[in-house]
């Protein structure tokens, strides 16, 4: 599990009356926002505004517009802001990402805020691993909160984790992959294969591949003295010509190229 800081955190904070919340791009790399609406408000995704009751959450993603504001002059909320590098921590819990969901006990999750809110800001005694435990924690609870609460959505769960864990199985070795090879680890069709890793991931599997063997390239590169064609074998390339052709439209560099800059 890739380590996680918390950079604010905050619970049962109540806004100013009129309050309203605009952030236009979002958060900066591998930074993500969840709030608790305690009290009613209105959330604007994609353009569009429309009022959530309480117990409403929602998991802005890094980059994302964030919009939200008062209801009636009130406005009540726990919130935590976090960096995480793994791209698919919040998939991993099952959790919609920015898109409202509704939990089923909201004081369970304002405690668990509450926890992370004291051992950051507990001064004597370094809780650095513990906090790092407590978000964990935090969000195994949203997670059943939430998947108790929206129909299906467990289902959806253990799908997109056998996409995930066949995704890193991939990014791990990608020799002798394919996209035919990974339908076919995935018990689907070619065509409903690449629908649902579209959906899961919003890339097409064939393209991703693609992204995936550049960067194991480029980490070989990086951090060993492997052959060019040996790199272009590893990295699942039976045409030594055909990999560089790729290297090269990727990254703008023929593999030697990315060498020399990269390494000392």
């Amino acid at each position: 599990m890739a380590p996680i800081t918390v950079m604010n955190v905050s619970h049962n904070k109540r806004e100013p009356d009129s309050f309203c919340y605009v952030v236009e791009n979002g958060f900066g790399p591998n930074i993500y926002l969840f709030v608790h609406f305690i009290l009613p408000a209105f959330v604007t995704i994609d353009g569009i505004e429309r009022m959530v009751n309480s117990n409403a959450c929602i998991i802005y993603t890094p980059g994302k517009r964030q919009e939200y504001r008062h209801h009636n002059g009130e406005f009540l909320n726990d919130f935590l802001i976090f960096h995480v590098e793994d791209p698919h921590f919040v998939a991993r819990y099952g959790l919609p990402e920015n898109e409202i969901f509704y939990i089923s006990d909201g004081s369970e999750i304002g405690s668990r805020i509450a926890t992370i809110a004291y051992t950051i800001t507990d001064k004597l005694i370094d809780r650095k691993d513990q906090t790092q435990q407590h978000v964990l924690r935090f969000f195994e609870i949203l997670s059943d909160l939430c998947i108790n609460n929206i129909p299906n959505l467990k289902r959806n769960h253990e799908l997109k984790q056998r996409f995930i864990a066949l995704r890193d199985e991939v990014r791990n070795n990608p020799r002798g992959w394919s996209v035919d090879k990974m339908a076919k680890s995935a018990w689907f069709t070619r065509s409903r294969f690449t629908v649902l890793y579209n959906e899961f991931f919003q890339i097409s599997p064939g393209a991703d591949l693609i992204n995936i063997k550049v960067e194991h390239a480029k980490k070989l590169l990086e951090t060993t003295d492997m052959a060019i064609a040996d790199v272009s074998v590893t990295c699942g390339y039976s045409s030594v010509e055909h990999f560089i052709r790729i290297f090269n439209k990727q990254t703008n560099y023929t593999p030697l190229q990315y060498r020399k800059n990269k390494q000392p």
